[in-house]
């Protein structure tokens, strides 16, 4: 099975290593709860959860902290719209709504909702 066919949330294993999906592109380490980039083409073994008294809870999930993510799409979004002044007022605009379109679906895909529009 190919990584992108998992749905979020699937325990798979990845060369020799326990892991959860938490993106499109992303999964995190059961154990240590690291995130590494999964290429989409990877083959993967899907995990069935485990059940029964001697079935160990599974750790929780901890992908990229949500609060330090916002945080730095902010201070993205703001460097790119400051830099927006020095373009013609055409330019301007075709960029901005690129990028605007851009940053929405990057938020969608990373499963982040949106701040207000400034």
């Amino acid at each position: 099975m190919k990584f992108p066919q998992l749905p979020v949330g699937q325990r798979f294993e990845y060369q020799g290593e326990t892991l959860v999906k938490v993106g499109p592109m992303t999964a995190c380490n059961e154990r240590g709860g690291n995130s590494r980039l999964i290429p989409r083409s990877a083959a993967v073994a899907p995990l069935t959860a485990q059940t029964g008294p001697t079935a160990a809870p599974a750790p929780p999930v901890h992908p990229l902290a949500t609060e330090r993510l916002q945080t730095a799409l902010i201070g993205f979004e703001t460097r790119w719209r400051g830099l927006l002044e020095d373009l013609d007022e055409a330019t301007r605009g075709r960029v901005e709504e690129a990028m605007t379109n851009a940053h929405a679906e990057l938020r969608d895909a990373l499963g982040l909702s949106r701040p207000p529009t400034p």
